[in-house]
């Protein structure tokens, strides 16, 4: 259920993300001097005192709060004044007590309503573009009653009993969650707590019991997958494998293709697997070695490579090709469909989710990341690989319990240095400089901004035509425009001349996936902080792909911030300055925007994981080991009564 139904339906599963202390609330002021320094609720009679302008313009209207004996002033800004409707009204004000010049006064100043004084409110969060913030708490503050609880209760019984049979409460007990820390009891708790310590406390046990049902889930999932009719392949020779592959494979990159070759030959099921392997490892021989098993081995089968953009499936067609060249190919994208019946390589863009194809033995994804979850199974195949140097937040999050389907290339095939930076804007000069010296050891310097052109660009943020116009003045005929407004031709002129004799390159992120550029030593992102970090690694990847005449295979990489960016920006892109590993960026990435929706036929491919529970994000590393114990134990952990401690996993 989405979070939206579990608000209408079952709004008890629909949990507060914190609660609000409002019980301290100080009535007589002479005990206001203990409270100096401190955050508290004071009540009394509030009288309007005048009408201010601050420094900056600002208006407000400044208060005296008295009680029998003594009074403390406030400010208020904005439409909290049109609350104070009487003089000598009653009233809660929330704020930072200060003695000033023997005088109290309460700073930050803000008004309780009366109901909430003296309470533990929990703070429920809004469903972006369905409900507000304030509309869920005003419907669902003090509003959870015994008969809600109830109601939740029994769709988490009913889930629990989907999901491990009728001896679920068992699996409760190990979880800790019977007696006072019964479902109905942490419920009732998290909604209407007396004590700040219970809610929290009720939380962590929901969290527990939340990761159990993820787990559990997933398990039931991978039990109820329907194995697809495998055809019968046979492993062809090695040197047949091998024999149109330009170069000598390095250890790692003949096991990893033998592994996945195996998994396809004689696998229990149909092989949905990921290949993780950062730029430069050799991906596109390990998936051209899968390609050439399978239409080698099997008359009339298919293999399909579905990839973002024209420019890298023409170049994954050109390389891959070489080393098939026993069989015909096609290329299908906008504008392109060059496909024959013939046909058993087939090359494309989402062009291909228009057409229907049979007897499709394999389908590869490369560059996954960038096409969405309906996009990467909307082919039919028997098989599918995806491959990413950096793969999406979900996808990977999938790896931590599906191992015997994710494949590693991690060395090398030719080692490279680059040296990533965060550049700001008072060191652009130093910038430019590095650019002139990039362009006088004859090297290729590529920029990269975040939009196109200047349409729409109302808050002024620089555009690659742009750019690139300016550049032009400084570097007269030697810069071109890259990006996805051009058309096929165009683009392909334009990387024809970077790749021979245009020594600069301005582009959107069109530019971030596969493609090779020769002697490309420099690249500087225009905005750094409008881009994820896995599309920043991207782009580094188009650094230093081809070995120089002499010395190492070197490169630059500058993130240039032309903006003060927040320490949150600063945070997430320093990950880019400490490491090149792009498994190592991912899983940061992972870290940082959360996994998303785990169960088959989610779609948000990032963002907080939830199960029935909404609103406690579940952790990826319990969970892995939820689903670890889970799957060890089997129907025992049903019938155990001994104290294994499977809280400590969930």
């Amino acid at each position: 259920m989405t979070k939206f139904e579990i608000y209408s339906k079952c709004p008890a599963l629909y949990l507060p993300t914190k609660v609000e202390d409002y019980t301290y609330v100080v009535d007589n002021f002479s005990n206001l001097k203990a409270c100096i320094g401190h955050e508290i609720i004071a009540y009394g009679l509030a009288s309007k005192k005048g009408e201010h302008t601050s420094q900056r313009g600002v208006p407000y209207t400044s208060y005296h709060l008295t009680d029998s004996d003594d009074f403390a002033s406030f400010v208020l800004f904005g439409d909290e004044n049109s609350r104070v409707k009487e003089e000598n009204q009653p009233m809660h004000i929330k704020g930072v007590i200060e003695l000033v010049n023997g005088k109290y006064q309460i700073n930050k100043a803000s008004i309780i309503d009366d109901e909430k004084a003296g309470k533990i409110v929990p703070v429920y969060d809004g469903i972006k573009g369905k409900l507000i913030k304030a509309d869920a708490n005003k419907s669902l503050q003090s509003n959870i009653g015994e008969s809600e609880i109830k109601k939740g209760k029994d769709q988490l019984y009913l889930e629990l009993d989907r999901l491990f049979g009728k001896s679920f409460e068992s699996v409760l007990v190990e979880l800790g969650i019977a007696g006072t820390m019964s479902v109905d009891n942490l419920l009732y708790n998290a909604h209407n707590p007396k004590l700040v310590y219970e809610f929290y406390k009720s939380i962590e046990m929901l969290k527990r019991l939340s990761t159990a049902l993820m787990a559990g889930a997933i398990l039931k999932e991978r039990k109820c997958v329907p194995t697809t009719p495998l055809h019968v392949t046979t492993k062809i020779d090695d040197k047949l494998l091998t024999k149109y592959i330009p170069f000598t494979l390095t250890g790692e990159q003949f096991y990893v293709a033998s592994q996945i070759i195996e998994r396809l030959c004689n696998g229990p099921t149909a092989l949905d697997g990921l290949l993780i392997g950062d730029v430069g490892t050799g991906k596109t021989v390990i998936m051209a070695m899968l390609a050439r098993q399978v239409v080698l081995s099997q008359t009339n089968s298919k293999v399909i490579f579905l990839a973002p953009n024209v420019s890298l499936c023409e170049q994954l067609r050109k390389e891959v090709c070489a080393m098939i060249p026993e069989v015909q190919s096609a290329l299908i994208c906008a504008g392109n469909n060059s496909y024959a019946n013939e046909a058993r390589l087939i090359f494309g863009t989402t062009a291909l989710l228009f057409k229907e194809f049979n007897d499709v033995e394999l389908l590869i994804i490369d560059e996954q990341q960038q096409l969405s979850v309906e996009q990467r199974r909307q082919i039919k195949s028997t098989h599918y690989l995806e491959a990413s140097a950096t793969p999406i937040p979900r996808t990977l999050a999938l790896t931590k319990y599906s191992s015997d389907n994710v494949f590693y290339l991690k060395q090398q095939h030719l080692p490279k240095e680059i040296y990533t930076r965060i550049v700001h804007k008072e060191q652009g000069s130093e910038l430019m400089r590095s650019i002139h010296e990039t362009l006088s050891y004859g090297c290729k310097v590529l920029i990269v901004c975040p939009k196109r052109d200047s349409e729409g660009n109302s808050n002024k943020m620089i555009d690659a035509e742009s750019l690139a116009s300016s550049l032009n003045s400084h570097f007269p005929g030697l810069v071109r425009v890259y990006h996805s407004a051009l058309d096929d031709e165009e683009c392909e002129i334009v990387l024809n001349e970077f790749k021979t004799h245009i020594p600069i390159m301005v582009s959107t992120s069109k530019i971030q996936v596969g493609l090779t550029i020769p002697n490309l030593r420099h690249c500087i992102v225009y905005g750094a902080e409008r881009f994820g970090l896995t599309t920043l690694h991207q782009i580094r990847g188009r650094l230093a792909r081809t070995q120089p005449q002499s010395g190492s295979n070197w490169g630059k990489f500058d993130l240039f911030l032309p903006n003060k960016p927040s320490e949150c920006t600063e945070f997430r892109l320093n990950v880019l300055t400490q490491s090149s590993d792009g498994f190592y960026i991912s899983e940061k990435d992972l870290e940082i925007r959360g996994a998303g929706e785990l169960l088959s036929g989610g779609k948000k491919q990032h963002g907080s994981t939830d199960s029935l529970i909404k609103n406690i994000s579940i952790d990826l590393g319990r969970l892995a080991s939820a689903i670890e114990y889970f799957e060890a134990k089997g129907e025992k952990i049903l019938q155990s009564t001994s104290p294994v401690k499977i809280h400590e996993l969930a």
